[in-house]
């Protein structure tokens, strides 16, 4: 295939990147390899223009300025670099941010096919986001953006059935759209490679440890890791907890402020380490008794691949993404999202168990190798070539 990927973030390239970045960024280079013709288009950190990365052609845009402008900016000079890169067998493009909203609208474009991560509007429904947040100009036109190039697509990629269904309701997609599941990605020797180094400075020498990775959000469920802490702690009073990953906001605060307080006088048991280098990630949950991940929505998160990789120990929530990768009491404990008494019972379950981490951690690194980047490339190429072939019938 001659195939481009429009994302808004590529891990080692964009300014910012999370799942969604490392995702492509895993995924590109791994289907060049399989003999692809890969572009990326994205992101500029600083100039835009064309260079190749890891056998990747990369078409970097400029990134736009004023926030209200962003969205129909992006979208816009994305589609550009997609029409310049010539004959395309299909374009892969990530639903957030609406990056291929303008290349839909082309009559004469290759099959489009819009690949689910999660929009701006299920993020601030699983966020709590206020209503002030959610009616700001560039929200609402990346909301118009990413639904009408969906719309558009000619088919759909998800990682989960939960985000197709949830997406399918949510924007009242025809029911003939053909959409196919294909999992996220890990790899697992790299990140096992990656965690043979050091914890970041800070990480506990002492007591059981508890190490959580990724953003310091609402959707995240870290508020409420901290509330059920509050259970462990009473029994465990040596219990550590390790947050890694950046401070986002709170109603109105920092995140990292209100877990400080949410800790109250156990706020010294709480380590704060901010986001971390993979070097440095990895060998903290590597290092940990116990990696928990209690979010209240995911989609597929690729923290939870990372730590079964790994063979962490791990509580994760069910009722959502995880459900599909996971399964309870072979590759984790699975509490019920959001009830911080299910999930301090199952961390102190765990914490007191150590024959049970142990075979936990070993299934989950196990079941990790069916996720490695170089077969889910494969199945990734092969839906989209079916996918593609079936538009042009």
């Amino acid at each position: 295939m001659r195939l481009a990927v429009v994302t808004p973030e590529y891990a080692g390239v964009t300014a910012y990147t999370g799942g969604i970045g490392s995702q492509y960024a895993m995924l590109a280079p791994e289907l060049a390899r399989q003999g692809h013709e890969v572009a990326v288009v994205t992101l500029a950190p600083d100039h835009p223009g064309a260079r190749e990365l890891h056998g990747v052609h990369l078409s970097l845009v400029a990134q736009p300025g004023r926030s209200i402008l962003r969205p129909p900016a992006w979208t816009r000079a994305a589609g550009r670099a997609v029409r310049e890169l010539g004959n395309l067998d299909l374009v892969l493009a990530c639903e957030y941010a609406g990056g291929a909203w303008a290349y839909s609208r082309d009559e004469r474009r290759a099959p489009l096919v819009t690949h689910l991560h999660s929009s701006t509007i299920q993020i601030a429904a699983t966020s709590g986001w206020l209503r002030r947040q959610r009616v700001l100009p560039v929200v609402v036109m990346s909301r118009i953006l990413e639904r009408s190039q969906t719309r558009r697509s000619d088919a759909l990629v998800a990682p989960t059935r939960s985000i197709l269904d949830w997406t399918r309701r949510l924007w009242d997609l025809p029911s003939e759209m053909p959409a196919e599941i294909v999992p996220n990605a890990v790899e697992v020797e790299g990140v096992r490679k990656l965690a043979e180094g050091d914890p970041p400075d800070g990480f506990p020498g002492s007591g059981p440890v508890i190490a959580y990775a990724g953003r310091l959000e609402p959707r995240k469920g870290v508020h409420v890791l901290v509330q059920a802490m509050q259970q462990v702690w009473a029994e465990l009073p040596d219990a550590q907890l390790v947050l890694l990953g950046a401070d986002n906001a709170y109603r109105g605060e920092s995140m990292a402020d209100h877990l400080r307080e949410a800790a109250g006088e156990h706020s010294a048991q709480l380590h704060l380490l901010g986001a971390q280098p993979r070097e440095r990630l990895f060998p903290a949950l590597r290092a940990a008794d116990v990696v928990a991940l209690p979010s209240l929505w995911e989609n597929f998160a690729t923290a939870a691949l990372e730590g079964m990789a790994l063979g962490c120990p791990m509580v994760v929530s069910s009722g959502t993404g995880f459900d599909e990768f996971m399964r309870p009491e072979l590759d984790a404990l699975m509490p019920l999202r959001g009830d911080p008494v299910e999930l301090a019972g199952a961390l102190l379950r765990l914490l007191r168990d150590e024959e049970l981490r142990r075979q936990l951690g070993a299934a989950a690194a196990t079941s990790a190798k069916a996720f490695d980047v170089s077969p889910v490339a494969s199945r990734m190429a092969e839906t989209l070539s079916r996918l593609g072939a079936a538009r042009r019938e």
